[in-house]
């Protein structure tokens, strides 16, 4: 029979609902539950694009200015040697990128300097904040992945910051060159804080704060931050000295010896990415651990003996650094099993002091030895450096073992 009027027609939509629900219910079920699953995959991939963004410059900029310390030597007649989560993500991310292009209206070797120091205090913050928003923004099954993959553009930049500022300042003089990176540092803030949720943190537990308090001291997370120290120590040596240490040693150029230090970083950061492919398994990490850090050290150590040429150097350098990023997703995770729930940020926040110091001492250590003309401690200091490490890593995990049997 016809339906006529607007009567009709509304009575025809409802019976073809009724049937819609009736015959297709499984199905709309099924895909209001995808659409929701792509939802929240979407927010997390968008939550780790952004963080990822601003790790990938935090260590673009921790590599900014050792590019240009021959510029400073001859400018300044400097040594080497001289040298809530949210809010403090952007604001430590802002300070970082505002001193990087600050640097290039400098007039003397103190305002740099003090520059740099700002530049160390916003890129301070990182670590804790970051790892804080991903621990609450991303699904416990997504993390070793989300993991590996932020690291890996945080040592990303660390890869390409030497040939890029080196090439930069060539191109259009160093101090347009710092104000450049430093400007997309501030576009990148910019697009972090509109970002809302993103990059948003929720309140931690109320007991978190206790709960740190008994952690913090415990032998294994002391051991960590004895890791982080230990790897800060060789890593800060080599990617801050490499270039000199190689022209000092071999007669390597500026251009080759980087091109060494960049072939040795951007196989750190593939390393990174195949060890967050590795089972979530303590007894395989431990000997991962122990291979890639102990043959890393032995193959830093051998850099300092080996003539090899530009090409072989980075073969040889290349190997250590894919050791040595094969071991960090291992490490988040291992950290993540001995922390208490809601204290991620604490906990990165400490054990990276290790870091820190590891990395701030490294320049004065292995700054005395380059300006003694002892290019070869940098390379074997490295490496016993990073044999320390694992042996930091191995007892911290003996230690938990003892705490939790």
């Amino acid at each position: 029979m016809p339906v006529a009027g607007g009567a009709g027609k509304r009575r025809l939509f409802r019976l073809r609902a009724a049937a819609g629900i009736l015959g297709d219910g499984a199905d709309g079920d099924s895909d209001m539950a995808h659409t929701a699953e792509a939802g929240v995959a979407a927010g997390e991939t968008r939550t780790l694009a952004l963080i990822g963004a601003g790790h990938f410059l935090s260590h673009f900029y921790a590599l900014t200015l050792p590019p240009l310390f021959f510029f400073f030597r001859e400018e300044f007649g400097a040594s080497y040697a001289l040298l809530g989560a949210r809010p403090v993500l952007l604001a430590g991310l802002a300070l970082n990128a505002a001193a990087i292009a600050a640097i290039g209206l400098v007039s003397s070797y103190w305002m740099l300097a003090l520059l740099a120091v700002a530049a160390g205090i916003g890129n301070s913050v990182f670590h804790p904040a970051d790892y804080a928003v991903l621990a609450a923004r991303i699904r416990e099954r997504r993390l070793p992945r989300a993991y590996s993959l932020h690291t890996f553009l945080g040592f990303f930049g660390t890869a390409v910051a030497p040939l890029t500022v080196a090439a930069l300042a060539q191109w259009m003089g160093w101090r347009s060159a710092v104000m450049l990176v430093g400007a997309v540092g501030i576009a990148t803030v910019l697009t972090m804080a509109a970002s809302g949720a993103a990059v948003a943190s929720p309140p931690r537990p109320k007991d978190a704060a206790n709960a740190m308090s008994a952690r913090r001291h415990s032998l294994p997370i002391l051991l960590f931050f004895g890791f982080f120290a230990a790897y800060g120590m060789a890593s800060g040596g080599i990617m801050a000295f490499t270039v000199i240490g190689l022209g000092k040693l071999y007669g390597l150029d500026p251009a080759s010896a980087g091109a060494v230090l960049t072939a040795c970083l951007l196989a750190l950061a593939f390393g990174i990415l195949a060890g967050g492919e590795l089972p979530d398994r303590e007894r395989l990490q431990v000997r991962l651990t122990g291979a890639a850090l102990v043959g890393g050290g032995a193959l830093t150590a051998l850099a300092g003996f080996a003539d090899i040429g530009a090409v072989g150097l980075a073969v040889l350098l290349g190997a250590a650094g894919f050791g040595m990023g094969l071991v960090l997703p291992a490490r988040d995770l291992m950290l993540r099993r001995i922390t208490p729930p809601g204290s991620t940020g604490r906990v990165i926040g400490f054990v990276f002091v290790g870091l820190s110091v590891g990395g701030g001492l490294a320049p004065l250590l292995f700054g005395w030895t380059m300006d003694r003309d002892w290019p070869i401690l940098l390379f074997l200091g490295c490496g016993v450096f990073l044999v320390l490490a694992f042996l930091c890593s191995f007892g911290a995990v003996l230690a938990a073992r003892r705490k939790t049997g």
